[in-house]
């Protein structure tokens, strides 16, 4: 057997085993369980220090579901990246000698109330309960079984989830880091003081498409973003780019959001787009971008970018 097929074959097993582990049957969505089951999609290793997950693996349910298809790219394969961390640093004796670290993941369904929801299973532990009251049939207290203590959240992948799940974890200075959470808000340390991430905010992307604006020298733009913290900032941090550049010549025609319930089947639903196009130069009072125009009719070409 070569090393690539053996490489394959590992990655299809380990795949599957997560999808067991999950609950999951390859291919169908996610049924939720009922009542008594709110962890419906979870994975739980134990260890001596406990890291919280929180993960797309599964799209936003239609139809009044909570959870729709499976999420491969965005969803199992980022889970999968931080299950292989957890093996390295546990197998290395000299990384952290004697500790193993544990994991509590949780599947958010690209849902930001869901994700609140099941992510209140990593400050369950921190929630003082008064069993003083609570006695058994033979009249003697209970035995009760505390929850892990959950040290630090990786996730989530959303802006929107990152940001509903942040103004919980930070009551109980639970640190957050996100992978791919990229909304402006999230840099309000007075707000999210206990929230940081890996990847650099949409404010240098935002200043990337006032560049490129300039650049093709288009002096009437539009734009169009997925409803949310991700585009809907997108394009205010854009327009704040645009005013703080002086690109006073420069007017947004039409500024539209599209509703995530209309954009289950968009690939990526979280979009940013602009577009724009070349007018005469010899326009008289030029608008400014935060403004409101009628697109003239010397019209010369027409493109657009998408972020």
């Amino acid at each position: 057997m070569s090393g690539a097929s053996f490489c394959m074959e590992r990655l299809s097993f380990c795949l599957l085993l997560s999808a067991w582990s999950w609950g999951w049957a390859p291919g169908d969505a996610a049924k939720p369980k009922g009542q008594g089951y709110p962890h419906m999609n979870s994975i739980r290793i134990d260890g001596d220090i406990t890291l919280g997950g929180l993960f797309p693996v599964h799209g936003r349910g239609a139809e009044g579901k909570a959870c729709g298809e499976l999420k491969k790219e965005k969803g199992i394969h980022r889970l999968e990246a931080m299950l292989f961390a957890l093996d390295r640093i546990n197998n290395d004796p000299d990384l952290l000698p004697n500790i193993t670290l544990g994991a509590r993941i949780l599947d958010t369904c690209s849902r930001d109330t869901h994700a609140l929801e099941q992510s209140l299973t990593f400050v369950q532990a921190l929630i003082e309960k008064d069993s003083t009251e609570v006695r058994c049939v033979n009249g003697g207290p209970p035995i009760i079984t505390k929850p892990e203590r959950v040290v630090g959240v990786i996730g989530a992948s959303g802006s929107s989830v990152s940001i509903m799940v942040a103004n919980i974890l930070r009551l109980f200075k639970i640190p957050q880091i996100s992978y791919a959470s990229t909304a402006p808000d999230l840099s309000d340390n007075s707000r999210y003081d206990f929230f940081s991430r890996v990847v650099p905010s949409d404010t240098y992307q935002a200043q990337a498409m006032v560049d490129i604006v300039k650049a093709l020298k288009w002096n009437y733009v539009s734009t169009l973003a997925s409803e949310g913290s991700y585009g809907e900032s997108g394009v205010e941090a854009f327009i704040q780019k645009s005013r703080e550049d002086g690109q006073g010549g420069c007017c947004q025609l039409l500024s539209e959001s599209i509703l995530k319930s209309h954009s289950l089947n968009i690939r990526r639903p979280q979009i940013c787009w602009v577009v724009g196009c070349q007018v005469s130069a010899n326009r008289s009072n030029p608008l400014p971008l935060h403004g409101a125009g009628r697109l003239p009719e010397e019209k010369t070409f027409t493109n657009s970018l998408r972020f």
